[in-house]
């Protein structure tokens, strides 16, 4: 399921109800057990491509275990967080899921996952994976989810788009290129077109530039980059918005879905996205091979700002009274070849280079450009953040694009912005 769902959910408050009901989960392991011994209840979100690649998963699992019953929940990433939430609340969840990085700390921290630590090396084979995804639902000491795709940051670029104007975008670029290509484009193109759609909301996106600056976004003691930092941020996207080099606040705020993008427009050059998204625009424009290249750098080439991580997990719950089948599912969707095989890239790029290997996939297509890119890059990134923390769906999906688009309206002062979301961030992260 796309980022741009996930902020739109959020927006809508999703991660206040998501607190809410997690308020009344119990912690502790193992107590309240749901489920009976002999079945496995398995939920998860995302698109009709995702539940026909699990689905195929799960019926070959249950080849090998035609003693287990199978049970199958499958929802929208909205709608997904509100019956999770509820269920959880009245213990009654699935004995494995799908869980997103914006809400693993949530559940985590309420006691709502099993710590799969033990589970791992035993019954979970994690050596394959992509180092940093195998750590990637690390939290206080504990292992509550095991990474079930390896993504990183990306550019989607229209290179046709670019030539038609006289203009070539560079493989590799800092942020000073990209504003020069930005307004270039502009300019040869003419009103209503754009170098870039506008990410200055995107606090996935603005988390390389704080690490380009040399911080991460988070600490122990909560947001850990600092309001100057933020305040660049702002003012390098209201520069591109004043000289018509991405679109003004309204259009952004009416471009929120892959559809409507900017990009699948024709109407923008170059957008941003993680890696995986090259396959949900690239039908949208097939006549105009999408490039997939880094986000901008301070210099160009450094791609230090930029990590390779998980972004969605697979997790046993708490309460499950079926947890070593539960951990041997997991095993068995990362690993087998004929799950690797059915969920293709409907989750994300694979999270090891052997399941990558497997696929073979055609380097030409929307699929082999975001494998490809991967592993072009998997070694050139810097290490990979430490998970977000309890909090950070507000900030993400709340904060920080409703700031940016103060900044755009004119209703407040990119220095103004930032200290208020340094402010609103303290709050939120206690």
């Amino acid at each position: 399921m796309s980022p741009i769902d996930r902020r739109t959910f959020l927006g809508a408050g999703g991660a206040a109800l998501i607190a809410g009901a997690l308020a009344s989960c119990r912690s502790g392991g193992g107590s309240g057990a749901s489920g009976s011994a002999d079945s496995l209840r398995v939920s998860w979100y995302g698109g009709q491509p995702a539940h026909e690649g699990i689905e195929g998963a799960l019926a070959a699992f249950g080849d090998d275990h035609p003693d287990l019953s199978i049970a199958t929940e499958k929802a929208p990433f909205g709608d997904y967080w509100d019956r999770l939430a509820t269920q959880v609340a009245g213990g009654d969840g699935p004995d494995v899921l799908r869980m997103s990085m914006t809400f693993l700390a949530e559940y985590a921290d309420r006691g709502a996952l099993l710590d799969l630590s033990d589970h791992v090396g035993d019954a979970i084979d994690t050596s394959a994976l992509d180092e940093d995804v195998a750590t990637s639902g690390s939290l206080n000491d504990g292992l509550y989810g095991i990474g079930q795709s390896s993504i990183t940051h990306a550019t989607f670029r229209n290179t046709d788009l670019a030539q038609e104007h006289g203009l070539a975008l560079p493989e590799q670029w800092s942020w000073s290129d990209f504003t020069e290509f930005c307004n270039s484009f502009a300019d040869a193109a003419g009103p209503g077109k754009y170098g870039s759609t506008d990410a200055g909301g995107d606090f996935q996106m603005f988390e390389v530039w704080a690490r380009q600056h040399g911080t991460d976004l988070f600490d122990e003691q909560g947001l850990a980059v600092g309001a100057d930092v933020i305040e660049e941020w702002l003012v390098m996207w209201q520069a591109l918005r004043d000289t018509g080099a991405v679109p003004p606040p309204d259009v952004t705020a009416e471009s929120d879905t892959f559809e409507t993008s900017q990009l699948s427009q024709l109407n923008a050059a170059v957008t941003f996205g993680w890696v995986q998204q090259v396959t949900f625009l690239q039908p949208l424009v097939p006549e105009h091979p999408l490039a997939v290249g880094p986000v901008p750098g301070l210099t160009a080439g450094s791609l230090d700002g930029q990590f390779v991580k998980a972004l969605d997990f697979w997790c046993v719950m708490n309460t499950s009274a079926n947890a070593d089948a539960g951990a041997e599912l997991i095993d068995f969707l990362l690993n087998d070849e004929r799950a690797i095989t059915s969920i293709g890239l409907t989750l994300g790029v694979p999270p090891s280079a052997s399941s990558r290997e497997l696929l073979a996939l055609d380097p030409q297509t929307p699929e082999g450009r975001a494998v490809a890119f991967v592993d072009q890059i998997a070694d050139q990134v810097g290490p990979s953040p430490d998970a977000w923390p309890t909090g950070y769906g507000e900030l993400q999906g709340s904060a920080f694009p409703r700031l940016n688009e103060d900044v755009g309206f004119g209703a407040a002062t990119p220095a103004a912005a930032a200290a208020q979301f340094v402010e609103e961030a303290a709050r939120v992260l206690g």
